[in-house]
């Protein structure tokens, strides 16, 4: 049995990681920390009365019998509480970035790097199955290396200013969104980029750059390109793009809807879904069960510490051309 605190009990865990914890058999939340007792309080409803809970996050941390940790923090938070879970011996799941600029995140970066328990940032997408059959194909070599990727965010999140405008303001969208998106490039390229461009709007969301487009250059010369538009008002559209060598792949994120095509140009049409139902976003089920799963197997996940690493990088460098 997996011993389990959160840190942090707002929206993005109740409604991502709650449905999903009494999922795993091997798992049992017993701890959460929040600043509010309003939360503490409806914690013990959610969890039962017995769940130990705490106003101050380092209580939790130094509670022997919790084994792992579950951040889910908004940002401005991520950099202390990491820099105070990374020394814990404790396994770690978190939510990107782990900070806000460059000068915090390089230490906080080799702290979490040589913690010896499982750390995994929550980089839900590349744990899509239909990520897996892409990266399977790639992998095989049947339509030879890629040479352009490019991650395509639509949506409506910010479509007439977002609930989470005030926390936004003075924020790069990179910093604050863009680590997931980014990360579908690494799954392609699997190196540190080493050069970054942007161009963008501000249209509904104050200073946060809510529609535009970061392109990346990778050192094999690989181009990656990241187009996002939060003020769409219709749904959500995630699809990944990718031009190899010889061929070609186009993957619907949210459907797991994907297509493929080499030399002859016909298109073979695939579907490898996520999980349902897909609490807070697709890709959470699978991202949780592989942090489970490393902490038994004693291995590490897929989104360890030193990918995380290369996303921090990327975002930052696209915050500084931003």
């Amino acid at each position: 049995m997996i011993n389990v605190g959160l840190i942090g009990f707002g929206k993005w865990a109740r409604q991502a990681y709650t449905p999903l914890l009494g999922e795993f058999p091997q798992v049992r939340v017993t701890a959460i920390s929040a600043r509010s007792q309003t939360t503490r309080s409806l914690a013990q409803q959610t969890f039962g009365a017995d769940t130990k809970t705490f106003a101050d996050y380092h209580d939790l941390l130094d509670d022997p019998t919790v084994d792992a940790v579950l951040i889910a923090l908004p940002n401005s938070f991520h950099a202390a509480v990491l820099q105070a879970a990374a020394t814990s011996q404790k396994h770690l799941f978190f939510e990107p970035p782990v900070a806000e600029d460059a000068e915090t995140a390089a230490p906080l970066l080799d702290a979490l790097a040589a913690n010896q328990c499982v750390v995994q940032a929550d980089l839900e997408l590349r744990y899509l199955p239909v990520m897996d059959a892409v990266l399977g194909l790639l992998q095989s070599g049947t339509i030879g290396e890629p040479l352009i990727a490019k991650i395509r965010l639509w949506c409506n999140w910010g479509y007439g200013g977002g609930e989470w405008y005030d926390e936004v303001q003075g924020q790069s969208f990179f910093l604050w969104l863009g680590c997931w998106y980014l990360d579908a490039l690494d799954c392609v390229f699997k190196q540190r980029a080493r050069q970054a461009s942007v161009a963008g709007g501000h249209y509904s969301n104050g200073t946060l750059m809510d529609a535009g487009w970061a392109s990346l250059i990778y050192p094999n010369g690989g181009i990656g390109q990241l187009e996002f538009n939060l003020v769409l008002p219709q749904e959500t559209i995630i699809e990944l793009a990718i031009a190899c060598r010889s061929g070609e792949i186009v993957a619907d994120l949210q459907t797991g809807e994907w297509r493929w095509r080499g030399e002859t140009g016909d298109w073979h049409l695939k579907h490898t879904p996520a999980s349902m139902p897909a609490y807070g976003f697709v890709g959470m089920r699978e991202s949780l069960q592989g942090f489970f799963d490393a902490i038994h197997a004693g291995g590490q996940p897929r989104a360890n510490a030193d990918v995380m690493r290369r996303i921090q990088h990327a975002a930052q460098l696209c915050a500084d051309a931003e």
